[in-house]
């Protein structure tokens, strides 16, 4: 599904839904012509606090196109010119094929360069005839205060449990997170909402309960939503992220949890990428865990 290019398809369903409405008792079958949609360079990148920066380089496709697994190869940007600098080094991102188990994708990444907490970092991308660039820092770590468990409230089954975390906010305003929680030695996922900014409780400490990481290709990552289990690990990595970068996945995430509405107000993903689509950006994690003593 091309996110990008979703909105062409809410106004369709909408222009077809008032018709409807207006034209109930016709029977004359109403065909809405989409044109295709501009193809863009579409940015995934990231660089975090003691990591090499990578970069997956990819082109958007038609909402309406075919696609086949087979052929996600088709999909990626391949022999790229992508360099990154931090203001005194500028390296050059080779690109390696890594196998995620049966997908094989294509990732440029750079070894001999680690993110540092505090620094600017500049992208600049050549590819297919095209000028692509972006900036992006990694902010100043602010930590959780502490993390703890409750008991899941208002459910019969008593094997659920809730995270519970308290959080001092930076006195100054703009401060922005990204979290991820990992249960067990599985994958860190995101929550389903997983940024936050500090516009309203700017300065202060404050304690709120913490959902579960999701992941959104698992068809049972639904199951018991925003809980976890007695007996789980349970590690919430909570990395601070500049302005720009949770204007991404703010808007990136309202869009996806509109899904499937016809009725959804067609949103803007708010990248960064001069040229392109997508996202360059920076984290700065720190981490906190416990474990949920078994029944």
């Amino acid at each position: 599904m091309n996110i990008f290019d979703r909105k062409i398809l809410v106004l369709s369903m909408l222009v077809s839904g008032c018709c409807l409405l207006l034209f109930s008792s016709c029977t004359k079958d109403l065909n809405i012509d989409l044109p295709p949609s501009v193809e863009q360079l579409v940015v995934e990148g990231h660089i975090s606090t003691g990591q090499f920066p990578y970069v997956i380089l990819s082109r958007t496709t038609d909402y309406y196109s075919t696609f086949y697994l087979d052929s996600l190869d088709n999909l990626f940007v391949h022999d790229a010119l992508v360099k990154v600098s931090n203001g005194s080094d500028t390296i050059t991102l080779p690109e390696l094929t890594i196998d995620t188990g049966g997908t094989v994708i294509s990732v440029y990444l750079g070894l001999n360069m680690i993110g540092e907490e505090g620094k600017t970092y500049s992208l600049w991308i050549e590819a297919e005839g095209k000028s692509l660039s972006a900036i992006t820092t990694i902010p100043v770590a602010s930590p959780l205060d502490s993390i703890w468990w409750e008991p899941s409230a208002g459910g019969e089954d008593d094997s659920l449990v809730r995270l519970i975390c308290r959080y001092t906010d930076p006195p100054l305003l703009g401060n922005y997170v990204r979290y991820f929680t990992q249960t067990n030695s599985g994958a860190f996922n995101p929550g389903y909402n997983s940024v936050f900014e500090d516009a309203v409780i700017n300065g202060t400490s404050f304690e709120f309960p913490l959902d579960r990481g999701v992941n959104r290709n698992d068809s049972n990552a639904f199951d018991n939503y925003g809980l976890f289990k007695r007996g789980d690990t349970i590690t919430v990595a909570w990395d601070a992220i500049d302005l720009a970068h949770f204007d991404f996945w703010r808007t990136l995430e309202f869009e996806l949890g509109s899904q499937g509405s016809p009725f959804a107000t067609p949103v803007t993903i708010q990248g960064n990428i001069e040229g392109g689509a997508g996202i360059w950006g920076g984290y700065s994690p720190t981490y906190k865990t416990l474990i949920v003593p078994p029944q």
